[in-house]
C-alpha cells in the first residue's frame, strides 16, 4: 500500500512529507480576474455599432420589436442598461412626443465583433386610439446607446402623438444578449 501512495504522490508531483506547490485558485481570485477582464473591455460607443430594428410581432397594444446593436468593430465592447429612444420627423429632425419609458436594470452584455445584442422595444398603438392625440407621422427613431451621447437614426415610419402627453408611446427594456429580445 505504501508503494501505491508513493507512486500516486510522484504522479502528482510531490514526494511524501513535502509541501505541495500551491496551484489552486480560489473562487474570489477567479471572480477578481473576471472583473479585471470585464473592465478591460471598453463600453460600446455609437461609432462601433450598427443600430437597427429586427422583425417582431404585434398585439392589440402595439408592436414588439428587437432594437439591435451589432458590433462592427474588431474588438469586443460592453453595453448595460436601456437605450434612449424617441420618435423623430427625419434623420436630423425634431423629436415627436415624449421619449421612450426606459427600463434600465439589466446585465452587462459583452458584444463580440460581428455579434448582436438587443433591447425589447414596444411601439404603442395608442396614437391611433387616443382621443385628443394630435397624430404626427414619424420618419424614424433617434436612438442613444446606453450611456452614449451620440445618437443614431433608425428609419421606421410610425405615428406618434405631438406633445404634450401624459405617457410616452414608446417603451424600451435593457440590452440583453441575443438579437431577438421583444419582451420588456
Amino acid at each position: 500500500m505504501l508503494s501505491l501512495v508513493v507512486v500516486l504522490s510522484a504522479a502528482c508531483g510531490t514526494a511524501p512529507g513535502s509541501e505541495p506547490e500551491s496551484t489552486s485558485t480560489t473562487f474570489s481570485e477567479l471572480a477578481a480576474e473576471a472583473s479585471r477582464n470585464a473592465e478591460s473591455v471598453q463600453q460600446c460607443s455609437t461609432e462601433r455599432l450598427r443600430v437597427h430594428l429586427g422583425p417582431g410581432d404585434n398585439d392589440m397594444r402595439g408592436a414588439h420589436v428587437p432594437l439591435r446593436f451589432t458590433n462592427t468593430s474588431a474588438e469586443p465592447c460592453t453595453l448595460q442598461g436601456a437605450p434612449g429612444v424617441s420618435y423623430v420627423t427625419e434623420e436630423s429632425g425634431q423629436q415627436l412626443g415624449l421619449p421612450a419609458k426606459r427600463h434600465t436594470d439589466g446585465p452587462v452584455v459583452t458584444v463580440k465583433p460581428g455579434e448582436t445584442a438587443s433591447a425589447a422595444l414596444f411601439l404603442s398603438s395608442a396614437p391611433h386610439k387616443t382621443p385628443g392625440c394630435e397624430q404626427v407621422q414619424a420618419g424614424g427613431l433617434r436612438v442613444y446607446v446606453p450611456n452614449g451621447i451620440q445618437p443614431r437614426f433608425v428609419g421606421h415610419e410610425g405615428t406618434a402623438c405631438a406633445a404634450p402627453l401624459e405617457e410616452p408611446s414608446l417603451e424600451v427594456g435593457p440590452v440583453r444578449p441575443g438579437a431577438d429580445n421583444t419582451r420588456i
